[in-house]
């Protein structure tokens, strides 16, 4: 593997730069006009995850004590959270539409 060439100081050539420069950039102030604020639909799309998990692990912890397969309670479990969740959706439709 070669050496690197090392070149000596006098080699490169530098621009003389003045020891006080004008300040050439322009500061601006960032005035934000409202405070930003989680919209709610994010917050109830994290908080319907969270939901989903509590209730999968509520279910496979119900299917798993009834001496289950493992693999069909879990499947089970996630099928029901799932159904428990849709079915609580159209029940909220339901009683907001009367």
């Amino acid at each position: 593997m070669p050496a690197r060439k090392i070149r000596k100081f006098e080699d490169y050539d530098y621009l003389e730069v003045p020891l006080q420069q004008e300040n050439t950039t322009t500061n601006y102030d960032f005035n934000l006009d409202t405070e930003p604020a989680p919209q709610l639909s994010e917050l109830l799309f994290f908080l319907n995850i969270a939901v989903f998990c509590i209730l999968t692990v509520l279910f496979s912890f119900i299917f798993l004590s009834t001496k289950m397969n493992t693999f069909f309670a879990f499947a089970l479990a996630i099928v029901s959270s799932f159904g428990s969740i849709q079915a609580f959706r159209f029940f909220k439709l339901k009683r907001k539409k009367d």
